[in-house]
């Protein structure tokens, strides 16, 4: 073994290796799933043209407009969730977590003289995204191997040339060695570090592949909105939006039982460790028209968000031999860079029935395609063709009732939000209900939101295996308190 002949460390590479900023990361931070008050969960987000709800500040400013007092608003909720994986076996996981769905301050400014009622002021926080997940991926593959991928992308490097988050690990844990391996005395190094390598692991050969991705985090949006009424009759709103992003992802990946063992090799482990912070800058616009006392519609209009994000990644990999076992660990790669989101813009209509059964429906159209990646230090110039190339404009639709039965209101919603994808359907429903009470000075509410959707997870380069199909389940329990004053 190489551990016995040589003591030596992993040189780390001056250029940046960039193996965790792709259109995968513009994607997820790209797409929203706002939760929200409980009142907004309950009917799915349906409110562009509501107003009255401080959630809905996030997705048309204009409704600020139509609060008539004061207001402070508060909201916890409990997510779970399960993602359920096929990979020979189906493999479902579970995460659990307390967040706080809303947090608000409404300020009423009624103007009794002049033809705009009111011009109200908002400040406070919505959460955009949850991420929060467990995915456990488990079968059995007798076509292809991890050390495939590393061995191909390692071959014409010498040994200090090697890439350190993968290949050089690999290679002083004895996952791949040299095709001639022997040492000269006199150097103590190797006599051919020509970059001709070979696994240790046979990939044509029966092996269980099992790997685990923990994630947590969330994106929110801190919100300053104004906006006011013009004769109870067209309501304006503009919203200066500063969204937080964090994302933390823990993998594990494992190959054992080897049904063809070469140099005493039982098993290896790869993890991989990824911290994402981000901070924001956005601004909607929007407006209400009531057409008349039942009918209102409603538009907005949402800039890009410009990102600034910082991550950090780090692998290890640990090799079992009969007798004994070896870890590298590499160095934490630091990198920095800026993303855009698309434009957004949605429409919507409401109406009241007999005084005490509102219907609203909301259309938002969002082109995915439209994302983009850049840095000083990368030009991103692959990662963005293949955004354009791989993702398209979507839709996404909102539905959501209430209902009056005094002393309750009843709630239900449905959306549906399109597939990012212009040839995967990895759309995404969200089915809700939800309960509340109303005495004029505060008000409680409780929902409940189920979230499904279809993805799919890669062990590996896609070249030697495909992508494993998943499913998303996500349950919320949502409950606000809110004071009017």
């Amino acid at each position: 073994m190489k551990k016995g002949l040589l003591s030596l460390t992993i040189i780390a590479l001056s250029s940046i290796t960039l193996l965790a900023q792709n259109e995968i990361d513009a994607l997820r931070f790209s797409q929203d799933a706002p939760l929200g008050t409980a009142r907004f969960s309950a009917m799915s987000g349906a409110f562009n043209s509501l107003g009255g709800e401080f959630s809905a500040l996030s997705l048309n400013p204009a409704g600020i407009g139509m609060y008539q007092f004061s207001e402070f608003s508060f909201t916890p909720s409990f997510n779970l969730n399960s993602t359920a994986s096929y990979y020979g076996n189906k493999e479902t996981d579970y995460k659990s977590a307390l967040k706080i769905g809303n947090l608000g301050l409404v300020f009423s400014n009624p103007r009794e003289n002049s033809e705009w009622k009111r011009i109200n002021i908002a400040i406070g926080w919505n959460q955009l995204a949850n991420y929060n997940s467990n995915i456990r991926i488990q079968g059995k593959n007798n076509t292809s191997s991890l050390a495939d991928n590393i061995l191909a992308v390692s071959q014409g490097n010498s040994i200090d040339d090697l890439n350190t988050l993968y290949s050089a690990p690999a290679f002083w844990t004895d996952l791949i060695d040299l095709a001639d391996n022997s040492v000269d005395t006199t150097t103590n190094w190797y006599v051919q570090d020509n970059g001709n390598y070979i696994s240790n692991v046979k990939g044509n050969s029966s092996k269980n592949q099992t790997k685990s991705i923990n994630s947590s985090g969330g994106k929110n949006e801190f919100i300053f909105s104004i906006g006011g009424s013009f004769n109870e009759q067209l309501y304006l709103g503009a919203t200066i939006g500063i969204p937080t992003l964090d994302y933390y992802e823990k993998s594990t990946y494992s190959e054992t039982n080897f049904d063809t063992i070469i140099n005493d090799l039982q098993a290896f482990n790869f993890q991989e460790e990824l911290s994402v912070y981000g901070t924001g800058l956005n601004l909607k616009i929007g407006a209400i028209l009531r057409v008349s006392e039942n009918l209102k519609l409603g538009a907005a209009l949402h800039s890009p968000t410009v990102y600034n994000i910082e991550e950090t990644y780090s692998t290890s990999l640990t090799t079992h031999f009969t007798e004994e076992s070896f870890t590298e660990h590499s160095n934490s790669n630091y990198f920095e860079y800026d993303l855009i989101t698309p434009w957004k813009a949605i429409l919507s209509a409401s109406s009241l029935l007999n005084n005490n059964i509102l219907i609203s429906a909301d259309y938002e159209l969002v082109d995915y395609s439209f994302s983009n990646m850049s840095s000083i230090q990368y030009t991103f110039t692959e990662e963005n063709n293949i955004i354009q190339e791989l993702y398209t404009k979507t839709s996404n639709i909102r539905l959501g009732t209430e209902i009056n039965v005094k002393p309750f209101v009843i709630r239900a919603g449905y959306s549906k939000y399109g597939s990012a994808f212009a040839n995967k359907d990895y759309s995404k429903e969200n089915f809700s209900f939800g309960l509340g009470v109303n005495n004029g000075g505060y008000y409680l509410d409780a929902a409940y939101v189920l979230s499904q959707g279809n993805g799919e997870q890669l062990l590996y380069s896609e070249e030697y295996i495909n992508p494993i199909s998943i499913v998303n389940t996500n349950h919320n329990l949502v409950f606000t308190i809110g004071l009017r004053y």
